[in-house]
């Protein structure tokens, strides 16, 4: 009777090991950026897709969250990019800035010989509507080992705390010195050399390597922080909890 009543206790804790996985939600494809962009935009084609149309944003938001209107999802648009709000800001409180600025063309990363330098001014106009100090805003775009989706995606985040003054502190020297190993300080020309200038620097084989964080010089110029296998945004505010 007691072996029965193991075997029947075992065989229910196995029963909700299984409902439990199931349950949990399901990690996005590694493609799933690139089916909402090609799908979903235009947005005026994308009401013709119906259920098929993978970006949430287009019906409600992009997290589903009733409380916050459509029009705080796609935050830009033009004939080459797309920014909508990451869906890391679902729940957050209103001040918390999280955003994806995308190519509308197949590029699947920082290592794609196709990567567009248009994408660093249009995600740095996009971001200044959303918070105001410029010197706040962080670009980051992750290599290879620090990302999930296999579609360039730019994040438009707030700087952490303190980033700043050491930022500042690393640019007072010549050449600019970041106090951690493996991140280089580069100076920009301009937001339209971001990713030829890092390329110079680190050899376009490895560009695959590194990821990148943009932020303003306090001159009023554009500095890139280029990190080796790990990813830029570990000196931004991407969570708001």
């Amino acid at each position: 009777m007691r072996t029965r009543l193991t075997i029947t206790l075992l065989a229910t804790t196995l029963l909700v090991v299984i409902l439990g996985w199931g349950l949990r939600e399901a990690p996005s494809p590694p493609d799933a950026l690139w089916r909402l962009v090609s799908t979903c935009f235009p947005r005026a084609a994308a009401s013709d897709a119906g259920a098929s149309c993978s970006c949430p944003a287009l019906r409600r938001s992009c997290c589903d969250d009733t409380a916050t209107p459509a029009a705080d999802a796609v935050w830009a648009e033009n004939a080459a990019f797309v920014a909508i709000r990451d869906m890391k800001a679902c729940g957050c409180p209103g001040g918390f800035v999280a955003g994806l600025a995308l190519p509308r063309a197949r590029v699947t990363g920082i290592e794609d010989p196709a990567r567009p330098d248009g994408i660093w001014p249009f995600a740095w106009d996009v971001a200044r509507k959303h918070i105001p100090d410029e010197l706040d805003i962080g670009l980051a775009i992750n290599p290879e080992t620090a990302r999930t989706q296999d579609q360039m995606h730019v994040h438009l985040l707030r700087l952490k705390p303190g980033v700043r003054a050491q930022l500042n502190d690393a640019l007072a020297h010549a050449p600019p010195a970041w106090p951690s190993a493996g991140v280089i300080v580069l100076r920009l020309p301009d937001l339209e050399h971001v990713f030829t200038t890092v390329a110079a620097r680190v050899g376009d084989a490895t560009m695959g390597a590194h990821g990148v964080l943009v932020a303003r010089a306090p001159d009023g110029g554009f500095v890139a922080l280029v990190t080796n296998r790990s990813s830029p945004q570990a000196y931004t505010q991407n969570r708001c909890s």
